[in-house]
Parts: C-alpha cells; sequence; structure tokens
C-alpha cells in the first residue's frame, strides 16, 4: 500500500500509480509550475481511501495543505468513478466536489478538486487522452494497420488505449515502456488540444493569494 510522503508543498496533487505520476511530473514542469505542486502517488483506485486517511494525518497537513487536486482513470464508468473518489474523501473528512473539475472547499479552508480522465464523462484512462494526440496522422494510420494485421491473424478485436499508447512509442528513437516516462522524453505533445482541460486543472489548484 503507498503511503503518503512529507508534505512540503499548500498544493498536493494525488494521482492513481506511477505512470501518471510520472506524466504528470512532466507536465507540471511543462508549465512552470514545479515550485508550486507537490505530486504524490496515492496507487491503484482501491488505495485513494486508506491513502486519503492516512494523508490528513500527517504532520503539517492541517498548517500547510491549501489544496488538493486528485486524478483518476474513468475506466468503464467516469459517474462510478467519481464517486468512488467522494466516498474516499467523505471516509476522510475532507470536502468532497459534487462535480469533476469543480473545487469544493472545507470549513478547513482546504479546497478539493477532482478530474477523471480522460474527462467529459467519457470511460477510459490517461492513455485515451495519450492517443487522441496522434489522432488523425500517418502515425495512427500505421497503427490501425499494426492492430488489423493482428486481429487478422490472432482474432483479437479488442484496441485498448493502453496498447495503442505503446505501439505508438515504439516509433520512437529510445523506445519506452512507461508512458509517463516518455512525458519526461517529450515524447507526447504537452501544448495539445487535447490536454487543455488538464492544464486548466493544475493551473486552477493554486489557491488565490490572500
Amino acid at each position: 500500500m503507498m503511503k503518503p510522503e512529507k508534505i512540503e508543498n499548500e498544493v498536493q496533487l494525488l494521482v492513481e500509480g506511477k505512470d501518471q505520476w510520472n506524466f504528470f511530473k512532466a507536465l507540471v514542469s511543462h508549465l512552470s509550475l514545479n515550485n508550486d505542486v507537490q505530486i504524490q502517488n496515492f496507487g491503484g483506485v482501491d488505495e485513494l481511501r486508506n491513502f486519503l486517511t492516512g494523508f490528513v494525518m500527517m504532520p503539517d497537513f492541517s498548517s500547510t495543505v491549501r489544496s488538493i487536486g486528485i486524478v483518476r482513470d474513468a475506466e468503464k464508468c467516469a459517474a462510478g468513478a467519481f464517486q468512488s473518489v467522494r466516498d474516499s474523501l467523505e471516509n476522510a473528512s475532507l470536502p468532497a466536489p459534487t462535480q469533476p473539475e469543480e473545487p469544493t472547499r472545507g470549513g478547513d479552508n482546504v479546497a478539493v478538486t477532482v478530474m477523471i480522465l480522460p474527462g467529459g464523462n467519457r470511460e477510459g484512462m490517461l492513455e485515451t487522452l495519450l492517443c487522441e494526440t496522434f489522432a488523425g496522422t500517418s502515425v495512427e494510420e500505421c497503427i490501425d494497420g499494426f492492430f488489423e494485421c493482428v486481429e487478422e491473424l490472432c482474432g483479437h478485436s479488442k484496441r485498448p488505449d493502453k496498447a495503442r499508447a505503446r505501439v505508438y512509442l515504439a516509433t520512437k528513437p529510445d523506445p519506452h515502456p512507461s508512458v509517463g516516462v516518455a512525458a519526461s522524453k517529450g515524447y507526447w505533445d504537452l501544448d495539445h488540444d487535447v490536454f487543455g482541460n488538464v492544464r486548466d486543472f493544475l493551473i486552477s489548484l493554486s489557491p488565490p493569494e490572500t
């Protein structure tokens, strides 16, 4: 089970797994928010509840944390994923937003904002957005051809976004199996329009100056 790291920043970004941690580390750096946001990996979706329970008990939580962002994948149901995060927040006595990407502030002056990827109440995950960065390109045509060939030979009919993202990375000079590390190598266009809401979400986490 993942445990919270020492709290060092008033803005805490909690993400699902190491791939998301690496991706958001690269995106936070790209947005020059390194000094404003501390990223924590809460592990798998079933670990968020216990992670938050320990998180709010950390030394300096009450005196330091002013804004919390939580990111997780929708998988098959965005609404179910969001409700799961809400349940975990309520269990830890933290503010539970009523809508994704809309901050809710509690009586302790801590704001909480939740993002469910890929956004727009769609099913999917981080890799869904990543695949959309090369949609409509000649590279996508090659990737489609690859999967069509594999399906014809092996009978597979599904093309999960995780697999498509990894095939895309195989086209790069220094392929790496981690989509998160690939972000630090510049293999994903972090300025692409598909990341617009994600960028806005990260920027919005910084509380206003008082």
